[in-house]
């Protein structure tokens, strides 16, 4: 019943249906989820590790957000429209509009379609690469809501990679390839295996709102609460690598040649580490309920470390 849901269940709810989804419009607005274009922000990690701000590099980095985040909408309502009828049955997403009723799918299929135009508009603006990683993520996003997600533990390594192909579109949209460094190598390292860490926390928190109640395995996925220390287990693991990975970085030449103060970085660890250990123990207390990355951008404590990693990393620059 979601007169018992806890603040967090309803921040979603109102998240996931606004006021203005009554109207046709704002039930279309509500469907392409624009609160989780927040996650194409890593777009922008190249740019920022390149160094490089030129208008021209702004400018395309700007045009792949928007580019990635029309088509990434677009896939969201193809996973609603197929969903619909699982959805029914959940605590918050009964709420989508496909689910409630608010949207048609034939409206939907209509909405994918002109995302997609407008989405690959944008994308003939960049270099061909660009495109060719913006279409591995629509595969690999169809393929998600298809098959991969019902199949145990390949779901989260997929989430996971689609997080990294954001970061490699922006590379390829700016074209940088990170100056000829190897920060790629360590980026996409770290990438992966703290995205891994972000999507093994959401099926931990789901797992932990289940408890011992009746429902012992959650809609449409694989796993049953029996299968939630091993998840934790890996969420940790996943995340403390990504850290090892993080300190290995700063101390590479490509940070000490390019940052004034490297040295200062270091600040960075600790922090990064406190967050991680807050979200694994939000994680087992059943208490993360949206994606990963959206409840960090929406989570004042976590706005505040993030607040503290730039003003470390701009004392540093």
């Amino acid at each position: 019943m979601t007169s018992n849901s806890d603040s967090g269940v309803r921040r979603e709810m109102a998240s996931e249906r606004p006021a203005a989804a009554t109207s046709l419009a704002g039930s279309i607005i509500s469907a392409m989820r624009l609160h989780q274009w927040s996650k194409n922000f890593l777009i922008f990690v190249p740019l920022i590790i390149s160094h490089e701000f030129d208008l021209a590099d702004i400018r395309d980095a700007a045009i792949a957000f928007f580019s990635f985040s029309l088509v990434a909408s677009a896939t969201y309502i193809f996973n609603d429209i197929l969903d619909r009828e699982v959805d029914e049955l959940h605590e918050t997403k009964r709420l989508r509009p496909f689910a409630s009723g608010d949207l048609q799918p034939s409206t939907g299929w209509f909405v994918i379609a002109a995302l997609i135009l407008l989405g690959a508009g944008l994308a003939a603006l960049l270099p061909i690469a660009f495109g060719m990683v913006l279409a591995a993520y629509v595969v690999a996003s169809v393929a998600y809501t298809l098959r991969l997600k019902r199949m145990l533990g390949l779901d989260i390594v997929v989430i996971a990679c689609l997080y990294v192909l954001r970061v490699i579109a922006g590379d390829e949209a700016i074209g940088a390839q990170f100056e000829g460094l190897d920060s790629s190598d360590w980026i996409l390292a770290f990438s992966c295996l703290l995205f891994l860490s972000l999507a093994t926390v959401k099926r931990c928190s789901e797992l932990a709102r289940l408890g011992s109640g009746p429902q012992q395995r959650l809609l449409g996925r694989s796993y049953t609460v029996g299968d939630y220390p091993v998840m934790l287990a890996i969420a940790a693991a996943a995340g403390l690598s990504s850290m090892a990975i993080l300190m290995r970085f700063i101390g590479s030449p490509d940070v000490t040649q390019n940052f004034s103060q490297p040295r200062i970085l270091w600040v960075i660890v600790p922090l990064l580490i406190f967050w991680l250990i807050r979200m694994l123990l939000l994680a087992n207390r059943g208490k993360i309920h949206t994606d990963p990355v959206v409840y960090t951008l929406r989570d004042p404590m976590s706005q505040l470390c993030g607040i503290g990693v730039f003003l470390v990393s701009l004392l540093a620059w």
